[in-house]
């Protein structure tokens, strides 16, 4: 359950991802500056496997708490640009893309986002 009364924003679009181990399908993503999607993400691994949105100096940071956080139970992925899914669950992001660039969407389990499991959003 989410703890913020703020209403999520409304999505211009919804996009499905699939998480297999190490990998998301599809890989690279097209979205217009000002545009909110809302990623519905299906784990279909054996893993569990979490979805980060930044760019890729907010990647490295985040998988750098992850690195640091002893107990990956508490460590907080629920709400903001964050989420972690069990094998065979689904959730939600919703993000607001604001400015041209390239945005990634990187799971930060131990080794998963170094073995390549990010997707890219170009963002024009």
């Amino acid at each position: 359950a989410c703890s913020s009364t703020d209403p999520a924003p409304r999505a211009d679009s919804e996009v499905e991802v699939i998480m297999t181990d190490n990998a998301f399908e599809p890989s690279e993503f097209a979205v217009v500056a000002g545009e909110t999607v809302t990623f519905k993400f299906s784990n279909s691994g054996t893993l569990a496997h979490d979805a980060f949105i930044g760019d890729a100096a907010d990647q490295e940071e985040h998988g750098q708490s992850m690195d640091s956080s002893e107990d990956m139970e508490g460590h907080n992925m629920d709400g903001g640009d964050a989420l972690l899914i069990e094998p065979g669950e689904t959730g939600e992001l919703t993000y607001t893309f604001e400015k041209a660039g390239d945005i990634i969407i990187g799971c930060h389990q131990p080794g998963h986002y170094e073995a390549g499991m990010k997707s890219t959003v170009t963002v024009s």
